[in-house]
């Protein structure tokens, strides 16, 4: 039962499914009222998460008190219901936030980092064939159908949802097989699967943040030696020189080559009117998540001329719903999560070690035109904050097990108890 719960929360936290649950015509960032359906969805799973934590309180006490940062966001939106537009709207999903980071704590808490990463690499590698399928037998629920959004949806709500979500998979596989010295194939046919639905989305910031991304990790595969890296980046400075040089003036004959305009499907001015939004309340912004309900979204909806969800930009998003304030909690979070993450990544025989690093430069890269990683019930804010504590739990153990070497040569992971923790290899 544990097994198939944390299976089907990364397989919904993902947006596998959703449009089956909720109604598609009901948008849950510009309407206070929201899906009944979904809210009882996650309602339930809200409340197994509570129940949950209530037997884990004192370990979970302990794991969260290393979280400040992660915590201190969370409670600065929490605050934000005293100035919100919509107090009852920003009470729910702060509700919903907290849930969602108390569930990342539990996994972090509770299962090491390779049988998590397989967990998710296997969830996300179910919505595979689900999305072929819908794409191929159903069109009319898994191809997008609307003038400004043309690609593969599958069993997501959107586009980008399905690339996004190849995109993490691509990642969490890449690593997998990069560890794996024993039946590669099983790894290789859902890279290969996931590449080309990746490439059937057309969601371009997947695709290129996934390139990216993995290009990151197969440099840091090569371990190479100074010289060669000194080399290495020479020639990405020339390459990039000579693109630069070619694309000078051709800009929109690219965009156009990718189904694209030079505005970045409005994406632009879209940006630029809520940067003015934002700064109209800079330090606490319009509440958690009160910004695209009120006043405010419809005018910027009404100036782009085009119903927006929401910024498209993870940092005008959270400036929006809490300020500059928020913000900066948020990137000092951000920072300490890809600190740990680097420091994680530096034993070279242990591959698996770069699945933080990647995902956490992936959502960085994804945050410049699409929505905030940190969001109630979504995937990437439960890997946020569950990879957050598996590294500072990891680190903890270390440092009490380099401390009593002398006196105990061994002392297994799994039952370290002064760690906090008590980690499970399923």
């Amino acid at each position: 039962m544990k097994k198939f719960f944390i299976f089907a929360v990364l397989v919904l936290t993902s947006g596998a499914f959703i449009g089956l649950i909720v109604d598609e015509g009901v948008n849950s960032t510009t309407m206070t009222g929201g899906d009944e359906r979904g809210q009882l969805m996650w309602g339930i799973v809200d409340c197994i998460v509570v129940l949950v934590c209530f037997f884990h309180c004192r370990q979970l006490v302990r794991v969260a008190s290393r979280q400040p940062w992660i915590l201190a966001f969370v409670g600065w939106a929490t605050l934000s219901l005293a100035w919100s537009d919509f107090p009852m709207l920003t009470l729910r999903r702060v509700a919903g936030l907290i849930c969602t980071m108390a569930l990342g704590f539990l996994l972090g808490m509770r299962l090491e980092m390779k049988p998590l990463l397989r967990l998710l690499a296997w969830a996300l590698a179910f919505t595979m064939p689900a999305s072929l399928i819908a794409a191929l037998f159903f069109p009319a629920f898994g191809l997008m159908h609307r003038l400004d959004a043309v690609g593969w949806r599958g069993v997501f709500s959107h586009k980008n949802g399905l690339g996004n979500a190849m995109g993490i998979a691509l990642i969490a596989f890449a690593c997998l097989l990069w560890e794996s010295r024993r039946k590669p194939l099983r790894y290789i046919l859902p890279l290969v699967t996931g590449l080309g639905l990746l490439a059937l989305s057309r969601s371009m910031t997947s695709i290129v943040v996934t390139l990216l991304t993995l290009s990151i990790g197969c440099y840091l595969r090569l371990r190479l030696r100074p010289a060669h890296k000194v080399a290495l980046y020479a020639l990405a400075l020339v390459a990039a020189l000579g693109v630069g040089l070619f694309l000078n003036g051709r800009m929109h004959s690219v965009f156009a080559l990718v189904g694209r305009d030079s505005s970045l499907t409005g994406r632009i001015p879209l940006w630029h009117f809520s940067a003015n939004a934002m700064l109209e309340r800079p330090l606490l912004g319009s509440g958690w998540d009160a910004f695209w309900p009120g006043k405010g979204g419809d005018k910027i909806r009404n100036l782009v001329r085009w119903p927006a969800p929401h910024a498209h930009n993870g940092f005008l998003e959270l400036g929006l719903n809490v300020g500059l304030i928020g913000l900066a909690i948020f990137l000092v979070a951000y920072y300490r999560s890809f600190r740990l993450a680097l420091r994680y990544s530096n034993d070279p025989t242990q591959p698996l070690r770069l699945w933080p690093l990647l995902f956490y430069s992936y959502t960085l890269l994804s945050n410049f035109t699409e929505a905030p990683p940190i969001d109630r019930h979504t995937l990437t804010f439960l890997l946020f904050c569950s990879l957050s504590v598996s590294m500072t739990e990891t680190f903890a153990v270390e440092a009490i097990e380099h401390e009593r070497e002398p006196d105990m040569p061994y002392l297994p992971f799994a039952v370290e108890s002064n760690a906090g923790i008590i980690q499970e290899s399923l």
